[in-house]
């Protein structure tokens, strides 16, 4: 029987035949916007520094959903979170080029202008539909017939999709699934079917074809945000409408082991302490911090109760399969207070996602460890713990001993700890 494990926020690569492979494993990565995938990233460096025998690029296969797709891809093509993490502090060295605002946000300026020029038209038509029935036509109406006009989405996001391949091409691989070392599979949704839609898989012949970097735009196109992308003639939105995480992807494709990074989580609003607001006061309920924080709170609700039923449901849909979950705790502010594509956050965002998963798997590790050991994963929380009790003797702030240790490569923070 298979277990579910749920862990609320609970170097250079070394080599894998050193582990005892036992069982095909998978890593999951949700979704959550820029933010989901720099906490993505800050976990990913924790597990590493947990694990002895493996890294987080050692999975059998990737199953990426929006974020969680441009993540996956980069750990399939052989980067390491090190690497991404040194991208994330804008190191002149990094291995890899620098991820800026502008190539993930890069307005949709020519739906802008094809909208502007044919507005007036849609006006005329609006108002010679509406008004036969004007006595029955709410304000709410006549928005909804002019919003029919707008962009498609606030971005174009093919520069994500530009930057996935550039990064392949560094790694000396082609922009094809076929050529990665590990599956990976990234989802998305059909936005007039909504069939979920599984890129990476070959057995799908209508989407074998599709590019690495294609399918990390179709699976990031978060709608209002993004503008849909249209691949084979259909429509294409962001994979996480269809299911936060997609683990049963990686159940049908043989995996008997999986780690699930979930970064989106509701706020479990204490109103006695209040809600920190973006102006950097506090607010008794959620409701007072207007539309913005109502809809992010309903989304993450709708998102976080559907998952957990399937959690639920996971132990017996899947008998054999292990599954570890982390995601953030229900009280965490800067996840549930910072945008979900707040660039200015993101390297607090990665420490803080890898100081809280450290602490829990540093914390209380019983379960997990038999379960990873069981797969031929060995893991020490001894050798973590001593890392940052050493680091803390030489910093002042807490802060600066995660940021410190975030910041070093895991085989750096050995050797200056004396750990192995």
């Amino acid at each position: 029987m298979g277990k579910v494990v749920n862990i609320e926020e609970s170097s250079k690569r070394r080599a894998a035949r050193s582990r005892r492979k036992t069982s095909k494993t998978a890593l999951v990565l949700g979704g959550g916007g820029f933010t989901g995938g720099v906490y993505e990233i800050g976990a990913l460096r924790a597990l590493d520094l947990l694990a002895v025998n493996a890294t987080v690029n050692d999975f059998d296969m990737y199953v990426g959903t929006s974020a969680g797709s441009f993540i996956g891809s980069m750990l399939a093509a052989g980067v390491t979170p090190e690497e991404m993490m040194r991208v994330l502090t804008d190191e002149e060295d990094a291995p890899i080029e620098r991820l800026s605002q502008d190539v993930m946000l890069r307005p949709n300026l020519n739906e802008y202008a094809r909208k502007a020029v044919t507005f007036p038209l849609h006006v005329a038509a609006v108002v010679k539909n509406l008004l036969p029935r004007i006595n029955d036509v709410s304000a709410i109406d006549v928005g909804y017939a002019l919003a029919e006009h707008l962009p498609k989405g606030l971005y174009a996001n093919h520069g994500i999709g530009e930057y996935v391949k550039e990064v392949l091409a560094t790694r000396g691989v082609t922009d094809s699934f076929d050529a990665l070392q590990h599956d990976l599979y990234l989802t998305a949704t059909d936005l007039d079917s909504g069939d979920r839609i599984v890129l990476g898989d070959d057995q799908d012949g209508d989407w074998s074809g599709v590019p690495i970097s294609k399918a990390v735009e179709c699976s990031t196109a978060l709608p209002l945000v993004y503008e849909p992308v249209e691949v084979n003639g259909r429509t294409l939105v962001d994979g996480g409408i269809y299911s936060t995480t997609n683990v049963d992807v990686a159940v049908e494709h043989g995996a008997e082991f999986i780690v699930v990074v979930n970064p989106m989580v509701p706020y479990i609003n204490d109103r006695h302490s209040g809600v920190p607001t973006v102006s950097g006061g506090r607010a008794r309920r959620i409701a007072e911090m207007g539309v913005p924080a109502i809809a992010n709170q309903s989304f993450r609700l709708l998102l976080h109760q559907r998952l957990h039923k399937m959690v639920a449901g996971w132990e017996k849909r899947f008998p054999g399969v292990d599954i570890l979950l982390l995601e953030p705790d229900l009280d965490d502010e800067l996840m549930f207070g910072t945008s979900i594509m707040d660039y200015s956050r993101r390297l607090e965002i990665a420490t803080h996602g890898f100081e809280t998963v450290t602490h829990r798997l540093a914390g209380d590790y019983a379960d997990y460890t038999a379960i990873a050991e069981k797969h031929g994963i060995q893991i020490s929380a001894k050798r973590l713990r001593r890392v940052v009790r050493k680091i803390r003797e030489q910093e002042s702030s807490e802060d600066s001993v995660w940021r410190r240790i975030f910041e070093q490569t895991t085989g750096a923070l050995l050797r200056q700890t004396g750990t192995s």
